[in-house]
């Protein structure tokens, strides 16, 4: 019986443009063919011709007919669709686990192909390729942004590198000139002169600290991105579209960085103390 049931299922899934109607996309309900042989939904028809006057046509073939023709039920397509619901409705499949090849915008699901026509009916339904194909290109746009975003932390982080060595060097220097100045004072002067080189001192280990700081969220972030980045792609190459459907919500979006997007270096300058120093002298 599995067997004859997977018969069913794939022959509804093979047949579906055949037992489709052309104007709401569903399987057939009571369904009727018109002259031209082409079968709809009696609804569905008779709402199309309604709107037209005298001349009645084909929504697929524009076929026209004059006078209106007089709709009859398809007995035979009727029954085949009766059928073939019933035995999938009253098998295995009943609670369609079958292939995942349509998704509900409405629900955010993936749904089987005879979904539409039972608790989804009405919903917003496409096919899986073309809910993937949606989500690959926002998919795409993510991955460029992180790219882009790994690129701009990586610039911060050679420019706060630059920072350090410059604070060091400007500090270095400073405490150069500061010994020259106050090695030609007395013991006051000399004492003066550790008690600035200490300040100095001090004021590089906070500003080098707070850069630091800074360098390594950076860092932290770069590393983040760089494995959001390698999950996007790992979930980009995936074959399965209901595999790829059913993992994209679960990836938090994109957060905004906190941190500036240019960083200026600025040499450590203590012209203050130089200035007392001088006056002192």
């Amino acid at each position: 019986r599995p067997c004859c049931l997977q018969e069913i299922s794939q022959g509804l899934l093979a047949y579906g443009e055949t037992f489709s109607c052309s104007i709401c996309l569903d399987l057939l309900k009571d369904p009727v063919t018109i002259p031209c042989g082409h079968s709809y939904c009696m609804k569905c028809i008779q709402g199309f011709w309604d709107g037209e006057e005298n001349i009645y046509s084909c929504p697929q073939c524009r076929k026209t007919f004059t006078p209106r023709p007089v709709l009859e039920k398809s007995i035979m397509l009727a029954n085949i669709m009766d059928q073939k619901l019933k035995a999938t409705k009253s098998s295995a499949f009943k609670k369609h686990k079958l292939v995942m090849k349509m998704f509900c915008r409405t629900d955010q699901k993936c749904i089987c192909y005879l979904c539409p026509v039972d608790e989804h009916r009405g919903h917003d339904t496409v096919s899986a390729a073309a809910e993937r194909t949606e989500r690959q290109r926002d998919l795409e746009e993510s991955q460029q942004q992180i790219q882009q975003r790994i690129q701009d932390r990586e610039k911060e982080v050679k420019l706060l590198q630059q920072e350090v060595e410059a604070i060091n060097h400007s500090a270095d220097q400073t405490v150069k000139d500061s010994e020259k100045i106050f090695t030609q004072m007395i013991r006051l002067i000399q004492k003066r002169s550790c008690d600035v080189k200490q300040q100095i001192r001090s004021q590089q280990l906070t500003k080098v600290s707070q850069v630091k700081d800074l360098q390594e969220e950076l860092e932290q972030e770069i590393t983040e991105l760089k494995r959001r980045d390698a999950e996007l792609k790992q979930l980009s190459l995936t074959e399965d579209h209901s595999q790829f459907l059913l993992n994209y919500p679960s990836l938090p979006p994109l957060s905004e960085s906190t941190h500036s997007s240019s960083i200026n270096v600025r040499p450590f300058y203590c012209q203050n103390q130089n200035q007392r120093a001088e006056q002192t002298s």
